[in-house]
C-alpha cells in the first residue's frame, strides 16, 4: 500500500470534464486510439506523495492505493490550475508582436514581458492575450493507473533525474554516501541543484550527489 514519500510510477489521461478533450496523457495506446498528436511523454511519470512532481491532488490521491489500481479523479479549478482571473487579460498592438518576429494566431502560446500568454483574439490590429494558465478555470478529469512502486535506491536516483531532464541517466554509481549520476547530456546548474536537493530530501539527507557528464 502506498504511503507518503513512496516513489510511485503512474500512467494517466487528463481530460476537460466539460468536453472530454484530452490535454495531457502518458498512454501511447490511448493517443493512437483517439488520434492525439503532439509532444507527449509516453511513459509512466513519477509521483511522490507529499512532493510537488504533479498536482497535489494527484499526489494525495495515490496514498493507500496499490500497483494495478485504476481510478478516476475529478479536479476542481482550485485544486488544478487556478480560477480564471480577468485581470490577467491584456491587449497589445500587433506591432509588439511583429517587432519580436511573432506572427500571432488565436490559441498560440507566446512569450511577452518574460511571461507566457495565450492569444485569445485578434481584431483591427489589436491582440487580446491571457496570462492565465491555459487550463485555469477548468474542471479536469484524470484516469489514473498505478503502475509500480520503486523500491531500489538506484532506481529512485534515476527516476528523479529523468523527472527533471526528460531522459534517464547512463549509469548510477553508489559508494557509501557518495552517489554519482552519469549522463551524456549537458545539465544546467539549476537542474543539477534540484536533483541533488530531491535526492537528499526524499532518499537520504546525508548523501553527497554528483551529476557527471560521461
Amino acid at each position: 500500500m502506498i504511503k507518503e514519500n513512496d516513489f510511485v510510477m503512474i500512467n494517466f489521461v487528463g481530460r476537460l470534464s466539460s468536453t472530454g478533450q484530452i490535454f495531457d496523457l502518458t498512454d501511447k495506446n490511448v493517443a493512437e486510439k483517439e488520434n492525439i498528436k503532439g509532444e507527449y511523454n509516453f511513459s509512466p511519470v513519477l509521483v511522490i506523495p507529499g512532493g510537488n512532481y504533479v498536482l497535489k491532488v494527484i499526489s494525495d490521491s495515490v496514498v493507500g492505493k496499490n500497483p494495478g489500481d485504476k481510478y478516476q479523479l475529478i479536479v476542481s479549478p482550485k485544486d488544478g490550475f487556478g480560477e480564471f482571473d480577468k485581470k490577467l487579460i491584456k491587449t497589445y498592438g500587433i506591432s509588439v508582436f511583429r517587432n519580436n518576429n511573432i506572427n500571432p494566431s488565436v490559441g498560440d502560446m507566446v512569450l511577452l514581458d518574460d511571461k507566457m500568454a495565450t492569444v485569445l483574439a485578434i481584431n483591427s490590429g489589436r491582440v487580446l492575450v491571457s496570462y492565465n494558465h491555459p487550463l485555469a478555470g477548468k474542471e479536469l478529469k484524470y484516469d489514473i493507473e498505478i503502475v509500480s512502486i520503486i523500491e531500489n535506491d538506484k532506481d529512485k536516483y534515476s527516476a528523479i533525474f529523468e523527472h527533471y531532464t526528460g531522459k534517464g541517466p547512463e549509469n548510477v554509481d553508489v559508494d557509501g554516501e557518495n552517489v554519482k549520476i552519469f549522463t551524456k547530456e549537458d545539465v544546467k546548474s539549476y537542474v543539477k541543484d534540484s536533483i541533488v536537493m530531491d535526492v537528499e530530501k526524499y532518499i537520504n539527507k546525508n548523501l553527497k550527489t554528483q551529476i557527471v557528464k560521461d
